[in-house]
């Protein structure tokens, strides 16, 4: 046998050994390309059934839905918990099956599904989507998958006195243990003072968080993460949150012009009549008089000072 042909059947004997010792998912617990399959028929079977939803039993028809999905993929629930318990314990299959279902579901997110998400909002003046990080994505109590850190970063568009809210969907696929996740952003201002807001989403289905207008600073950026917390419970029973249709409106009011000249030209109006009824040496000039300024906003936290 040649130098060549030893070395090619060396490298095919080496390649079928690394084939036979590669780990394989056991015959009794569900296939990856099934699980991603069956958790993609998950997420969407609880979008309909929110949308579904018209007399307030959204829990009920969440559990109809969920096993109408087992059902098609001719499993039972016991099968599904054993085989998501497994998956939890083994990070290398997790992983590949959260980043391509992320990709199927941000593929949703984009199009019909992201119309329909901003018809909740009903905005007057110039409104506009900033986000620019993935619009659906999946959080597990397991480190590193239990929390996902998100920066918007100020450009040209923002200004004194704009509005920010972020949103999005989420539904709980949980077998038991508290349902414990944050919401955090921490808005830095040009003066480097920073205001903080927090919410806890304990519950599927739509999340907000204002960000109370500032009318003296402009913002520099706004960082933030989406938390999902183990709770007391360390057992390895299934626990997952979907986020989807995620939204950061930077929300900005315009202002009316017919309303603004109604009102000059009543203050030009009753200006004209108080100097028709007025006398000369009676007139003070105005001009001394200091600008009010707006008093502070009374929702939300006040921004800390740092410096």
């Amino acid at each position: 046998m040649t130098t060549r042909r030893l070395a090619t059947f060396l490298a095919a004997a080496m390649a079928l050994l690394l084939v036979a010792c590669k780990p394989s998912v056991p015959s009794e617990y569900i296939s990856p390309g099934e699980m991603e399959d069956l958790l993609y028929d998950y997420y969407m079977s609880q979008a309909m059934a929110d949308v579904d939803t018209k007399d307030g039993r959204m829990g009920y028809n969440r559990r109809v839905y969920f096993l109408a999905v087992l059902k098609k993929h001719g499993l039972t629930e016991a099968e599904f918990d054993s085989s998501m318990v497994y998956y939890y314990s083994r990070a290398d299959y997790l992983r590949k099956i959260y980043s391509s279902l992320q990709d199927r579901i941000g593929e949703e997110t984009t199009g019909a599904a992201a119309a329909e998400m901003r018809k909740r909002f009903v905005v007057g003046g110039d409104t506009a989507d900033v986000w620019r990080d993935r619009k659906a994505f999946f959080l597990t109590p397991a480190v590193p998958y239990n929390r996902m850190d998100f920066t918007i970063k100020a450009d040209t568009a923002f200004r004194k006195g704009d509005t920010y809210l972020i949103s999005f969907d989420t539904n709980f696929l949980y077998q038991s243990g508290t349902k414990d996740a944050t919401l955090y952003m921490a808005v830095r201002y040009a003066s480097d003072s920073i205001a903080t807001y927090t919410r806890s989403v304990s519950i599927s289905g739509l999340t907000e968080l204002r960000v109370t207008p500032n009318d003296d600073e402009m913002v520099r950026d706004i960082r933030g993460f989406i938390y999902l917390d183990r709770g007391r419970d360390e057992s390895s029973t299934l626990k997952m949150m979907f986020v989807n249709n995620v939204q950061f409106l930077r929300m900005r009011k315009q202002k009316d012009n017919g309303s603004d000249a109604a009102a000059k030209n009543g203050e030009q109006a009753s200006k004209g009549d108080s100097l028709a009824r007025t006398k000369p040496d009676s007139l003070r000039p105005m001009n001394n008089q200091p600008p009010g300024r707006p008093l502070p906003p009374v929702n939300g936290p006040q921004p800390l000072k740092t410096r």
